[in-house]
């Protein structure tokens, strides 16, 4: 006989991507202002964050620290910095090996300012409420504070970490096969995120995780731009 807990992974998942999907097409019935401040990116991103936090309400009756709203066992070290390095490097590897040596310094259509509010902030709140916070939570995701986690990744991590690298596929089709190195290093973005979210019961570094990986993919072109220029 199957029981309902079988089913909880296909449930978490079914719920999360249409969280997204109703995200991705939000965009598409709200117009904004091309000379306003926010981004078509703020549309997606308050869906995401609205739809979220919403489900994770109701499916709780309110206990949103159970989905990692809260500060848990997290204690702030500045290791938790060094995950800057991994796209820092890959962004001036590439502004090294492209023509003129710009690289890909973000989003051509936003500009800094934009950039710091909606993608270094915004969209790593955003993103991680779902994939971490109401995904990997509904998937097992929500241990006992102070339990220890185990070594191997647990599947709401593995999980969660996959789930977020597909909502990158959507890259494709801007970016062709350029977009696979994307992907994958959200696949890497993730499991890293949903790891201290399993250690620590909080959403906290596992945004500050996502927020210092969207920083290193961009600053260091920044400052190579205003070097040269």
């Amino acid at each position: 006989m199957i029981s309902r807990h079988s089913f909880r992974p296909v449930l978490a998942l079914a719920l999360a991507a249409a969280v997204a999907l109703a995200a991705m097409y939000a965009v598409r019935l709200v117009r904004v202002p091309p000379e306003g401040f926010f981004p078509p990116s703020f549309v997606t991103h308050s869906v995401m964050l609205t739809l979220s936090v919403a489900a994770m309400w109701l499916l709780s009756k309110g206990r949103l620290d159970l989905y990692g709203l809260t500060k848990g066992a997290y204690q702030f070290s500045p290791r938790i910095l060094m995950w800057v390095l991994p796209t820092a490097a890959l962004s001036i590897a590439s502004a090294v090996a492209s023509p003129g040596g710009q690289g890909a310094g973000g989003p051509s259509e936003l500009t800094k300012p934009q950039v710091v509010v909606f993608v270094w902030v915004y969209a790593s709140i955003s993103e991680e409420t779902l994939a971490r916070g109401l995904l990997q939570t509904l998937l097992g995701g929500n241990a006992e504070v102070g339990v220890a986690a185990p070594r191997r990744l647990s599947m709401p991590v593995l999980v969660s970490g996959l789930f977020f690298g597909s909502m990158h596929i959507v890259l494709v089709r801007s970016m062709g096969p350029a977009a696979v190195p994307v992907i994958l290093l959200a696949v890497f973005l993730g499991l890293v995120a949903a790891r201290y979210r399993e250690r620590t019961g909080s959403l906290l570094p596992a945004i500050i995780v996502h927020a210092l990986f969207n920083i290193g993919g961009m600053l260091p072109l920044w400052l190579i731009q205003w070097l040269r220029d």
